[in-house]
């Protein structure tokens, strides 16, 4: 991915702190790779220049490698994905695990204590409440950079981001993060019920798509899936335009 990016103006924000507005899955489907295999690799991002510049390298350059994994690039295709229209209920699940940290000044607002000053992992016994202000707080983040001035962001507005938080499992996983340089993250995998309440809310959950949840996303971390909707009732949608 960063290859397809050498070069361009996204280049230059590589490590530079902010969020570039890109997630991106594992290969799927998972499991035992034979050759002659076909699989899959989604790409997301608010940013359809960034998302042209990946696809024109990938049309140029056929080779793909993952780690030890040779593949060739055999066909692009474009996909709009949507979490649906207010009233809609439905799932999200993180496809890569999430990356959340706890800043050392907000640990005492929640009571954690350590005996480090770097910043803490998340994990459950920390409680769900920084978990969720923390990845609102880091999409309010990627609202501020992406989208326009005028429209409000997801700390902006009452409401959670999500109705139900749903924790998979949580797992350590070491990560190179720069050459020569292997730290251990603490990540945890969500499964997410959500109802679509405002067009504002439905461009919050969008941009959690097409950003990625938590940090660490330019590493493949945060990456999300729909993986049910419901789309809603007339009934419901003539309620909605009444208290619209």
């Amino acid at each position: 991915m960063w290859r397809a990016l050498e070069g361009s103006k996204f280049d230059r924000e590589h490590d530079n702190g902010h969020p570039l507005g890109l997630a991106f899955s594992n290969i799927f489907p998972w499991g035992e790779i034979r050759a002659g295999d076909r699989r899959s690799v989604l790409f997301a991002s608010p940013r359809e220049d960034l998302l042209a510049t990946i696809a024109r390298d990938l049309q140029q350059d056929r080779a793909f490698n993952i780690g030890e994994m040779s593949f060739e690039v055999d066909e692009l295709s474009q996909l709009s994905v949507d979490v649906g229209e207010p009233g809609t209920r439905g799932v999200i699940e993180t496809a890569t695990g999430v990356v959340v940290r706890i800043l050392p000044e907000h640990r005492e607002r929640y009571g954690i204590e350590t005996d480090y000053d770097t910043a803490t992992y998340w994990r459950p016994e920390h409680t769900i409440r920084p978990f969720k202000e923390a990845i609102q707080a880091n999409l309010q983040h990627k609202h501020d950079r992406f989208a326009h001035e005028y429209q409000d962001g997801p700390t902006d507005v009452d409401g959670d981001l999500f109705e139900g938080y749903d924790l998979l499992k949580t797992y350590a996983l070491p990560v190179t993060v720069t050459t020569g340089t292997t730290i251990d993250l603490l990540l945890s995998k969500w499964r997410f019920d959500y109802r679509v309440r405002s067009d504002s809310h439905r461009r919050h959950l969008n941009l959690a798509l097409d950003t990625g949840l938590g940090g660490r996303n330019g590493l493949g971390f945060g990456f999300s899936n729909i993986v049910e909707k419901t789309a809603p009732s007339e009934s419901q949608l003539e309620g909605a335009d009444a208290l619209t």
